[in-house]
This record gives structure tokens, C-alpha cells and sequence, in this order.
């Protein structure tokens, strides 16, 4: 045995509460060892000063002392008023279903949080079930395109017009021209997204004026990219057509003024002004 495992079975061996085999061992290691020997000799020196320790007697009215405490104790309590059904019915029940009441409550929060992570997801699937549904529809002869366009459906298929994407964006339209699916501009940025295009780290904040017909001509760079060759990709689709759709089709006015933050390749744009 080594001196680590012998040392923690040193205070059994001098109280005799070891097997045969392990005595048998320890003796054979403490024959070897003169350190584990005197650690042996120190643990009988304080076993052997315990025993010649004299026993404390209780004082002689200890027993007197408890059984008066008792009485006391007794009388009070059947001099206490009971407590009320309901407080005697609380008592019974807290101890017994307060653990389940927070394990409960627990399980409601992460439900919910989790409900809230996938909320998303559920959202996709629906919508996702949803055309499906209207691809059915437009197999089997039931609907036509033009039905399903009327009932809020669309068909991936389809290309995005800009009466469609207008349609869409009906509720923001009047604050925030929706740029021309079939423009330069949205190209441009598809592009970004697609090519291995570095501007991942760079951004680019610039002011345009946009105008009844959809086009648009570069106002203000209030923030340039560092990559100058973003600006020159921006001013080109501005000039090539209209990148916007026609101001009838959003009901804004003939002429605003937007601000277009470029980052990564994402565009967003944000009204900053109202001129007709």
C-alpha cells in the first residue's frame, strides 16, 4: 500500500475497524514506513488522553428542567385559539404543492419562450402551406392566376412586377417609394447578395431625389464607402432606368427626398423629406 492510501485508513486501524486483509497490508506498509509508524503513534497518544478524560454529568435538574418546558409548551398550546379553516387548509397544502406550482410555472415560461423562438418558423410553414394550397387550387382548374392574385395569393413563378411589389407595399408606400423590381437598382443589390463582392464590412449613406416616374437622381452622399467603386455601381443603375416604381402606384407624392443606407450589400431606405 502506499503512504496516501494507508494514511486514510489509519484512524479505522487504530480503532480495530478494519478486515483482516487491509490489518494484514498496513502492518506490512508501517513495518516499511517510520512516517505513517509515527502519525499511528500520535493517533493512539490521542485516543489513549480521550479515554482518561473524565465524563460530564448532566446537571441533577436536567430532567426536571425539559419536562417543565413541556408543560409549558403543551399549555400554551391548547390555550392558543384555532386557526381559521383556511390557514389550517394553506398549511396542509403549501408543502405539498408548492414544488409542483413552480415546476409548472417553469414549464410555462419555457414553453412560452421557446413558442416565441419558433414563432417564425410557424409563421413560414403556414404561409408556405398556404400556397401550396393555391398551387393546388391552380392545377386542378378550380382557380385561375387572376383569381388567386385577388385572393392574396401569389405565384412564385411569376416575376415580381411592380404593380404587385406596389400592391404589396401598400401600407408604406406613400412613406417609402418601393424600388422597381425590374430596375438597375435592384439588380445592382441582388448582385451584391449573389457575387462574392467585398462589402460586407463597408456602408454607404447617401440622399436621392425621387421623382413621379420612378427615377431618381443621386442629392447628397452624406456618408461615402470606402470602396469608391460602390458610389459609381449606385450613380450608374440610378441613371439607367427608373429605379423606382411610378408615384401612382404607391399614392406618395410627385417628389421626395429619401436616404438610402447601403451595408453588406442590403439596402434600406428611410423618408427624410417631402417636396412636390
Amino acid at each position: 500500500m502506499l503512504c496516501e492510501e494507508t494514511r486514510q485508513s489509519l484512524s479505522l486501524y487504530v480503532d480495530d475497524c478494519v478486515s483482516l486483509p487491509a490489518r494484514v497490508a498496513i502492518d506490512d506498509h508501517l513495518n516499511r514506513c517510520p512516517v505513517c509508524r509515527a502519525e499511528v503513534a500520535e493517533l493512539r497518544m490521542l485516543t489513549r488522553g480521550l479515554g482518561l478524560m473524565a465524563r460530564p454529568t448532566p446537571p441533577a435538574d436536567l430532567a426536571i428542567s425539559i419536562s417543565n418546558a413541556l408543560y409549558i409548551e403543551a399549555a400554551a398550546r391548547k390555550q392558543a385559539p384555532n386557526p381559521p379553516l383556511i390557514q389550517r387548509i394553506s398549511h396542509f397544502i403549501q408543502p405539498r404543492v408548492m414544488p409542483y406550482t413552480v415546476g409548472t410555472f417553469a414549464s410555462v415560461i419555457m414553453f412560452f419562450l421557446m413558442f416565441t423562438a419558433l414563432r417564425p418558423h410557424f409563421v413560414a410553414l403556414r404561409e408556405a402551406a398556404a400556397q401550396r394550397h393555391a398551387y393546388l387550387m391552380l392545377d386542378t382548374g378550380e382557380f385561375g392566376h387572376d383569381d388567386l392574385v385577388a385572393l392574396g395569393y401569389y405565384d412564385l413563378n411569376q416575376p415580381v412586377t411592380p404593380e404587385s411589389l406596389a400592391a404589396e407595399r401598400a401600407p408604406y408606400g406613400s412613406q417609402s417609394p418601393s424600388l422597381n423590381p425590374a430596375g438597375a437598382l435592384a439588380a445592382l443589390t441582388r448582385s451584391y447578395s449573389r457575387e462574392n463582392y467585398d462589402v460586407a464590412d463597408d456602408d454607404m449613406l447617401v440622399g436621392i431625389d425621387v421623382f413621379s416616374n420612378g427615377a431618381a437622381s443621386l442629392a447628397d452622399v452624406v456618408h461615402p464607402p470606402r470602396d469608391l467603386r460602390m458610389l459609381n455601381e449606385f450613380e450608374t443603375a440610378l441613371r439607367q432606368n427608373a429605379a423606382f416604381v411610378k408615384a401612382s402606384l404607391d399614392r406618395r407624392p410627385d417628389t421626395m427626398r429619401v436616404v438610402f443606407w447601403c451595408r453588406g450589400g442590403a439596402v434600406q431606405k428611410i423618408e427624410i423629406d417631402d417636396r412636390n
